[in-house]
């Protein structure tokens, strides 16, 4: 084998290795991926809560095997500044071109004719990459909604998220000092944040930024720095204050 081609070989291992491709040759994606590549989580987190850019996530899905054939179906983003909503949102419907099973629709009561005519996730990836930018991202177990999006990225642009993500249960537990797994409805009855659209995409991003806006203040004043904030999912010490109704 030529020597040249035993350097191409090793570099297109190198790269599956540390997990950079080339880049797409889509002129746009290829921007996005440049885009990913520079993210400094550092950085975000190094920011103050107030003047922060957050986006509240939710997604449905066809089910909870993300790597064994399951497919994102509809996703909600809300922009927060700081713990304001600036009103900007993304909500979409997207074809999953699999079935969606009975078990699952009987859950988000999403049917295969309302995503029939939905764009496919490649379509609309490069919306989602862009709405989410430089964004510290939130949501209720929202490592679950990551994973979806990350497996999506790697395939259409081989890149991957590095944005910082704050979990709403995570904040919760350590605020109680409670353990174990916890609902969103469950949280949000303890936060008396208002439930509606349950189990849509955007009525639980509403319900998950409703959390989130109520039990930062009592974690981190809005001058500390989100990373001190995000520590805080780790921590088993809970805080005094008690969540007003």
């Amino acid at each position: 084998m030529p020597a040249a081609d035993n350097v191409k070989n090793a570099l297109t291992r190198l790269q599956k290795l540390v997990g950079k491709k080339s880049l797409p040759d889509d002129p746009h994606l290829a921007q996005l991926c440049k885009q990913f590549r520079r993210q400094n989580k550092k950085k975000i987190l190094a920011q103050t809560i107030e003047e922060s850019r957050f986006v509240v996530m939710d997604t449905e899905t066809t089910g909870f095997h993300v790597y064994a054939g399951d497919e994102m179906i509809s996703i909600a983003m809300l922009e927060y500044i700081g713990l304001n909503p600036t009103g900007r949102e993304y909500v979409q419907f997207i074809n999953p071109k699999r079935l969606i099973p009975a078990e699952t629709t009987a859950i988000h009561h999403i049917t295969d004719q309302d995503v029939a005519d939905s764009p496919g996730i490649e379509e609309v990836l490069p919306d989602i990459a862009e709405f989410i930018g430089n964004a510290v991202i939130i949501g209720h177990h929202i490592n679950f909604d990551i994973r979806f999006l990350n497996k999506y990225l790697k395939q259409q642009i081989g890149c991957q998220l590095r944005n910082p993500s704050l979990d709403t249960m995570l904040l919760f537990t350590t605020h109680t000092g409670r353990m174990g797994h916890y609902t969103l409805e469950e949280i949000a009855e303890c936060c008396h944040v208002e439930m509606r659209d349950r189990h849509t995409a955007r009525g639980d991003a509403l319900m998950a930024a409703g959390i989130f806006t109520c039990i930062t203040p009592l974690l981190s004043a809005p001058q500390t720095t989100v990373n001190h904030l995000y520590n805080q999912q780790f921590t088993q010490d809970p805080t005094k204050e008690e969540i007003s109704p």
